[in-house]
């Protein structure tokens, strides 16, 4: 296995509600014997601006991709839309000269100026894309076969489609047939489960405008995954985890894990250190079939 080193990008949403995908990506980035380097010039990504103004926002991008050049690192996300914000935005300024100039015009006023030397990929990307999970599984140590595992991608992780594709993401990862989560659930020796609407949104998108709406999107999926038999609901972006937690029926809970601290079991981790005391419904359930 290549020994890569990622400038790790927390976003605004991780370190704040999601500190179990947090503490989880660290320890399975170390078990896998990858470096993720925190750099403190990191900021916001700039996607709560691009509503309203999109050059701010692409500003704010740029200066956080400035940090990952000065460091000579690429970029790993836990976040779907930051890993979106920032691949968008460096992509717009490798494709348009008279764009980039502007931009070095203001980053110039904080001694930044963009190259185009850094790479961006969420951390899901990276496993299943530059480390492979024939060198991940090649580390399991404890088969997580008695578990059953519903998979969700969320929107940003592969939209918009045509930012990634010109990109250079890889072509296998269709937008309307995602695979990587169940490849890494097959890694982990768990079985993954189909359900109605795996594809849909979360309704993550609406939290903050219409919470009624998006508590009832995500409380669907939640219904249809527990028809499914699932044990728990694997998911890739802390918002999407977020509102799913906060969606459950009245009558019984889902747990939701983040697809390291699934990881993280199979390669026989302490469940403490991958941080699931920490998220919002509990994964007892999990743990008790596993006997850890």
């Amino acid at each position: 296995m290549t020994v890569q080193r990622y400038a790790l990008f927390l976003g605004c949403n991780v370190p704040v509600r999601n500190l179990g995908y947090e503490l989880a990506a660290r320890r399975v980035a170390a078990a896998l014997e990858l470096e993720l380097v925190d750099l403190p010039g990191f900021r916001c990504c700039g996607y709560p601006l691009k509503a309203l103004d999109s050059y701010a926002a692409l500003l704010v991008a740029a200066h956080n991709l400035c940090q990952a050049e000065a460091a000579n690192l690429p970029i790993v996300t836990l976040c779907n839309a930051c890993s979106g914000t920032l691949t968008e935005a460096d992509l717009e300024l490798k494709e348009d000269g008279a764009l980039r100039e502007r931009v070095n015009q203001d980053l110039a006023r904080v001694d930044l100026h963009y190259q185009g030397t850094t790479r961006v990929r969420h951390f899901l990307r990276a496993l299943d894309s530059e480390i492979g999970w024939e060198a991940i599984r090649s580390r399991i140590s404890r088969p997580l076969d008695k578990l059953h595992i519903a998979v969700h991608y969320g929107c940003h992780y592969f939209r918009p489609t045509r930012v990634f594709h010109s990109y250079g993401v890889e072509p296998r990862e269709d937008a309307e047939a995602p695979a990587a989560l169940d490849r890494l659930v097959a890694a982990t020796g768990a079985t993954s489960v189909s359900y109605d609407g795996k594809n849909d949104c979360c309704g993550g998108g609406l939290m903050a405008l219409r919470p009624d709406l998006a508590r009832d999107q995500a409380g669907r999926k939640v219904i249809e995954v527990q028809r499914a038999g699932a044990d728990a609901l694997l998911v890739a972006c802390p918002t999407c985890g977020l509102n799913f937690s906060n969606s459950q029926p009245d009558d019984q809970e889902l747990t939701i894990l983040y697809f390291p601290q699934l990881l993280g079991l199979a390669l026989g981790l302490d469940p403490d250190e991958l941080g699931l005391e920490l998220n919002q419904i509990p994964a007892d359930g999990v743990r008790e079939k596993l006997g850890v």
